[in-house]
């Protein structure tokens, strides 16, 4: 049997002694020599421990084969858990663990050996899929508690969460460049800060949805003592810009106000309605009737403004043709304006409008050409909505 004594030294980190730390050498290949004779032995594999003295030195006798020709392979595993292999190399009777370390690993390598740093130093220069599988001290998944990962700090870089399976995720603040949730919603959120929000889908587009059930829930809320405080817009043409300027406040319409109604027209309701260009009726919103038999003849028409065609029967002189106008859209104390809108003789005629109740007024044409006339004169009538109190 041959063996070999093997001697070390410990150091901390800072080169300081390192006393009763206990080293572990285990064999790892099974020994035999054949002596002379009928004599023989088997080494098996096994365990031999060795402590550091105050110092930091220690030494421990292995067994090295002398005549198998198999190389005795050992691992000593350090007080950290670190793990190194060497190989005792033949005829040396004293060797120190830090030149087998370093000139006779198994491989032959003449690398100092580490085997943290080396996993390290592989696992940083990995490229492509990291498998906890590959990773000799890892486990996997299911074998943490819970069939979860704990992590309490650091970062989580170039990695997508929910990949394959997409389950729920508690944070306490997401810091993030785009958030996709697929079409599903964003619940139970209290303010959202952004600088627009816009369809996913053109053709679908976007619905904003105010469904509160309380009344004074739903609403927009305004800056205060701003010129303008919210502004519609298409491109540079502004549509509804309202202005919260103090004393000045107001909604500006940019333009055309359509209130006619899918069905029913709407009515606008304040203390004062101006306008700048026009104010009137759009078009739809006439008709026309022509009087039959002469000019004394009722004639109707149910529309808040239109045309009256009158008979061309004859007119004397100096006189009145009166007739009933009934039309549903007047009212007792509205106002109707009718004059005359085309005929064969400028200023032949005066209009004048009595008789006005609900559902009807009474039309006068007086003749002041100083002639008899026969003529179909067109009217223009337009009926103003008005109140007594």
């Amino acid at each position: 049997m041959a063996s070999t004594t093997v001697n070390f030294n410990l150091k901390t980190a800072g080169y300081v002694n390192y006393a009763n730390q206990t080293l572990t050498f285990r064999l790892l290949t099974l020994g035999a020599e054949a002596s002379s004779g009928d004599q023989s032995y088997v080494t098996l594999p096994g365990v031999v421990t060795a402590t550091s003295a105050a110092n930091g030195d220690g030494s421990v006798s292995l067994f090295r084969n002398g005549k198998s020709g198999i190389e005795s392979i050992y691992e000593v595993i350090l007080p950290n858990r670190e793990k190194a292999k060497f190989v005792i190399p033949s005829g040396s009777a004293t060797i120190g663990l830090a030149t087998l370390l370093v000139d006779h690993v198994p491989s032959g390598s003449n690398t100092q050996q580490s085997s943290v740093f080396a996993e390290a130093i592989k696992r940083a220069n990995h490229t492509g899929t990291q498998l906890l599988s590959t990773i000799s001290d890892a486990g996997t998944i299911a074998s943490q508690n819970s069939n979860a990962v704990n992590i309490d700090g650091g970062a989580i870089d170039g990695a997508v969460i929910g990949a394959n399976s997409a389950a729920a995720g508690t944070f306490a603040a997401l810091t993030s460049t785009s958030i996709d949730v697929s079409d599903g919603n964003i619940v139970n959120a209290g303010d959202i800060n952004c600088d627009s929000i816009s369809a996913d889908v053109a053709a679908t587009g976007l619905n904003i949805i105010f469904d509160g059930t309380d009344t004074g829930d739903n609403k927009i809320s305004l800056t205060d003592n701003l010129a303008n405080a919210l502004d519609i817009t298409e491109s540079s043409n502004s549509y509804l810009k309202f202005t919260t300027t103090n004393s000045g406040e107001k909604v500006v319409i940019g333009k055309a106000l359509d209130i006619s109604g899918a069905t029913t027209a709407a009515a606008v309701t304040g203390t004062d309605v101006l306008a700048s260009s026009t104010l009137g009726y759009k078009v739809g919103s006439g008709g026309t009737v022509t009087q039959a038999t002469n000019k004394t003849t009722a004639v109707e028409v149910n529309k808040i403004n239109g045309e009256i065609v009158m008979n061309g029967a004859a007119l004397a002189d100096d006189a009145t043709a009166a007739f009933t106008l009934t039309n549903n859209t007047i009212a007792a104390t509205d106002v109707v304006i009718v004059n005359v809108a085309s005929v064969g003789t400028a200023g032949a005629y005066q209009v004048t409008v009595g008789a006005v109740a609900a559902g009807s007024c009474s039309i006068s044409v007086l003749n002041v050409s100083g002639g008899s006339l026969s003529q179909a004169i067109k009217l223009n009538f337009a009926v103003i909505k008005a109140v007594a109190s």
